[in-house]
């Protein structure tokens, strides 16, 4: 039966084209002019809010029209919640917010919160290339990678301060901040004599540094109402063009005065609006900035900067901001191609904390160096650095299978160094997930728990490990004999290896589904044992049969599943233990 329904019967219209009406107080009008007339404004109108991210034409917007949407909602803010925030836009900043030793220029126009707010709105927008934050990546790249590029940009300027920055973000790979330092230098090119451009570079200087201020700071407490109006600005824009239900309707005045008194006012628990915009951020960064596939393509032209740079002989010689940022014509602002030679389904994708960034550099770096791998990271708000890989989509088979394997092999080994880590954390089933993939001709692998809920892949190093973290699933199974006696012949064959090294074990079901047809399963696999480390027979496939008879029917069914792939095997090469089989296949 088929009922027809109509769930939107009536739906509530929305509005376009917000034209509003922007007020630049006197300090930031004094900024605006002085940008404007070294031709820095025209540039902002012209940088695309996302960089390399292909947007449709009439969905684009510019850093020019973010930073137009940040300044409205600080007006809505000053014009409607002063009364909810702990200072009002009113309250004037002393000099000796920034540093002990600053003083103003004019010692009687001090500036306010609101003119803080809008300083530094302009101020943190203007010094993006025109491909964004990856090739503030490739900066940071090619900086780690010569000591003599890195000089280039420290001496960029002499301020001791300035130099102090860019070691600071250069040394830390912080791509996501090396616009601050391009900002910097913009400034550094105005008259710094005028109030405006003395305030904008403190500022500049205090966020950057904004760990050194207190907490009852007024400078610290405006920078956290920055971040708060930048996010839901870039969420604005950005929801309109990302795959999901959710949008934000800059329209609805009242809806949107409700967001932000809910995410500012110091009379509520800020908690859950706070959550809300993580999982939208996280949201977007899945589906817009870094979805998987694009991810890779978008480090592979960092990479690609990087080698056209060094290509030029006195790439050390040259000004870093009259060549490489202010030119238009710049490697760094120019398009490039979107070259996507990987396969984009089944893309691994490893996240690491900060404390582990160390490990994730190494990792890759190791994995880049495997032949017909694709790789790519990029850095989470949180400090965590996601690394994504990917294999080289006109490869044969047996290619593709080799790489793979290789990525695994470096993975859980770089993986293992992580002090503490658990035998099943989550990134050893994600690594041969991405192994057996291809192991399976792309055929899409679900691994089904069985005798627990939530282990089904186990790392280990030694047998005697290995040997009681699968007598202690099976202690507390929650399955039935059958799935039992499948883990129960995986551990027997643990017990008769004889070599003590790092191995994965699959005390689960192995299903693989046919990647044309929906739903279609192809085989199941009764567990699987993997040694990473050796040079060969490192995989063994099991066939487990509870029964106690016609112990070939075992070794018949292993073959029928396997003839399904493009596996090669000899049948002789299946042994039968009891009723049940196994074959070990080497990877080459």
């Amino acid at each position: 039966m088929e009922i027809k329904y109509d769930l939107l019967p009536k739906l509530k219209t929305r509005k376009h084209n917000l034209r509003v009406e922007i007020d630049l107080y006197p300090y930031v009008t004094e900024l605006y002019e002085e940008l404007d007339n070294i031709g820095i404004i025209e540039r902002v109108k012209e940088i695309p809010q996302l960089g390399v991210i292909k947007v449709k034409k009439k969905l684009a917007k510019t850093r020019f029209d973010y930073v137009m949407l940040q300044l409205y909602l600080h007006k809505l803010i000053k014009t409607h919640l002063q009364g909810d925030l702990r200072f009002t836009y009113n309250n004037y900043i002393n000099s000796r917010e920034f540093r002990n030793d600053y003083v103003y220029p004019d010692k009687k126009n001090k500036p306010s919160m609101g003119d803080i707010l809008q300083l530094l709105t302009i101020v943190y927008n203007v010094g993006h290339f025109y491909n964004t934050f990856t090739a503030s990546r490739a900066i940071t790249m090619l900086a780690e990678e010569d000591i003599a590029f890195r000089d280039v940009v420290i001496n960029a300027c002499k301020d001791e301060r300035y130099q102090c920055a860019a070691k600071v973000i250069l040394e830390s790979k912080n791509y996501q901040r090396l616009h601050l330092l391009n900002s910097i230098l913009i400034l550094e090119q105005c008259d710094k004599s005028k109030q405006a451009i003395s305030v904008a570079l403190e500022i500049l200087y205090s966020y950057i540094n904004e760990q050194s201020l207190s907490e009852e700071s007024k400078l610290k407490y405006a920078f956290a109402i920055f971040r708060n109006i930048r996010t839901v600005s870039y969420m604005a824009y950005d929801l309109q063009i990302a795959e999901t239900p959710l949008t934000i309707d800059l329209c609805n005045e009242k809806a949107m005065l409700l967001l932000l008194k809910e995410l500012l006012s110091e009379y509520n628990n800020n908690q859950s609006s706070n959550h809300l915009m993580a999982s939208i951020r996280k949201l977007l960064d899945d589906t817009v900035y870094n979805e998987n596939s694009s991810a890779i393509c978008y480090y592979k032209i960092s990479r690609k900067m990087v080698s056209m740079i060094t290509k030029t002989p006195d790439y050390v010689d040259v000004s870093y901001y009259n060549d490489l940022f202010i030119n238009k014509a710049s490697v760094l602002n120019q398009a490039h191609s979107h070259k996507r030679d990987y396969v984009q389904s089944q893309i691994l994708k490893l996240t690491f904390s900060a404390e582990q960034r160390r490990i994730s550099e190494a990792l890759l770096s190791e994995l880049e160096s495997i032949n017909n791998t694709r790789v790519g990271y990029y850095d989470r708000h949180s400090g965590e650095q996601t690394i994504l890989v990917s294999i080289k989509r006109t490869c044969n088979a047996n290619t593709k299978r080799y790489a793979a394997y290789k990525t695994l092999k470096c993975t859980v080994n770089y993986l293992r160094r992580i002090s503490n880590i658990l035998p099943y954390d989550s990134r050893f089933l994600l690594a041969v997930k991405f192994f057996l993939f291809y192991l399976f001709d792309e055929n899409p692998v679900v691994i089904k728990p069985t005798i627990n809920r939530d282990i089904c892949v186990v790392c280990t190093r030694g047998k005697n490990i290995r040997i009681k973290e699968l007598q202690s699933l099976l202690k507390s199974s929650i399955s039935n004999e059958d799935e039992n006696h499948e883990v129960e012949f995986l551990l027997s064959q643990i017990i008769n290896d004889l070599v003590n090294d790092t191995t994965v074990t699959i005390p689960a079901s192995i299903l693989v589904y046919q990647k044309d047809a929906v739903g279609r399963k192809l085989s199941e696999f009764d567990g699987m044992i993997i040694h990473p480390m050796r040079k060969t027979n490192q995989v063994i496939f099991l066939e487990a049969k509870n029964r106690d008879k016609n112990p070939a029917f075992g070794k018949n069914c292993l073959i029928e599943k396997l003839d399904k792939f493009s596996l090669e095997y000899a049948s002789d090469e299946i042994k039968i233990v009891g009723y049940d089989a196994y074959w070990k296949h080497s990877i080459k």
